[in-house]
């Protein structure tokens, strides 16, 4: 198959593959947490699963309603011949590796801006007050976080000219490998190994969800390793480590996360723990 009916199919049926991707492993992994989970802890799935899933849905809406998506912005970039890759006058196979990496750069710099930038933090931090790890964890996002992101994406996309056919990929690759990163699984060793030598493994990413702040503040990657190994912000732990690792943050491990309105108003909030305050989060 040629590298334009290869395109033309993921158009056409993107939509839906991205849709079975995400759900399709998150049945999946939902039913192997139970049979080889990683922490063996009680996963407070009544309590944690209903705000998740509010979080999912009300994401959903914001996505769709984003006027600009990333194969529109690589579109209009290419019939501009805009950006980087556009210009450069590569073999399409070159300008296809490079705009996939450049993609996955993109991923890892938002998402170390959302944990370096104190209002960018002040959102984000949604995702990691949740206190135990699962499938149900991985869009449990503010909506604001995607409206303050998606353009800072969409200017990297247009800038490096990143080929339609490239995103398309590594956005099918997201939404499955963000699922399983998230879910709490067990994997034999040795294919972890392998596996995290290219793409997140649910255990690195479980080191990103830790308590510590020096964790919290690693494993970046979205789907892709290599701009952690790169850039220094790779960090490993080992199996046991991770089966009694706290997860969440340390000064909320209560159940304000399992609210609906006190996740949606957190990042207008200083969150403090209740072990040295009177238990409410103050307004900033």
């Amino acid at each position: 198959m040629s590298y334009d009916a290869i395109e033309a199919f993921l158009r056409l049926e993107f939509e839906l593959l991205q849709y079975l991707a995400f759900f399709g492993l998150f049945l999946t992994f939902a039913v192997l947490e139970n049979l080889v989970p990683r922490d063996r802890a009680a996963q407070e799935r009544l309590r944690r699963w209903p705000v998740n899933g509010a979080l999912t849905a009300l994401n959903i809406i914001v996505l769709g309603a984003v006027p600009v998506g990333a194969i529109a912005a690589a579109d209009w970039a290419q019939a501009n011949e805009i950006g980087v890759l556009n210009i450069a006058g590569l073999s399409a196979p070159v300008v296809f590796i490079l705009g996939f990496l450049a993609r996955g750069f993109f991923s890892w710099g938002t998402h170390f801006l959302n944990h370096k930038v104190p209002f960018l933090w002040a959102i984000h931090r949604v995702h990691h007050v949740d206190t135990r790890l699962d499938v149900s964890t991985t869009v449990r996002f503010h909506p604001l976080e995607f409206v303050v992101t998606t353009p800072l994406v969409l200017a990297g996309i247009v800038l490096c000219g990143i080929p339609p056919l490239a995103l398309l990929i590594y956005e099918l690759m997201d939404a499955g490998v963000t699922v399983f990163s998230h879910s709490n699984v067990r994997l034999p060793r040795w294919l972890d190994r392998f596996l995290r030598l290219f793409i997140v493994t649910p255990d690195v990413h479980r080191v990103h969800h830790s308590s510590y702040r020096p964790e919290t503040d690693s494993n970046y990657g979205a789907v892709l390793t290599i701009w952690d190994r790169l850039l220094g912000t790779w960090r490993t732990k080992s199996p046991e480590a991770l089966a009694a690792q706290q997860n969440g943050l340390a000064e909320c491990q209560d159940g304000r996360s399992h609210s609906l309105w006190w996740l949606l108003f957190l990042p207008f909030m200083r969150l403090r723990s209740r072990d040295t305050s009177t238990g409410q989060a103050e307004l900033v």
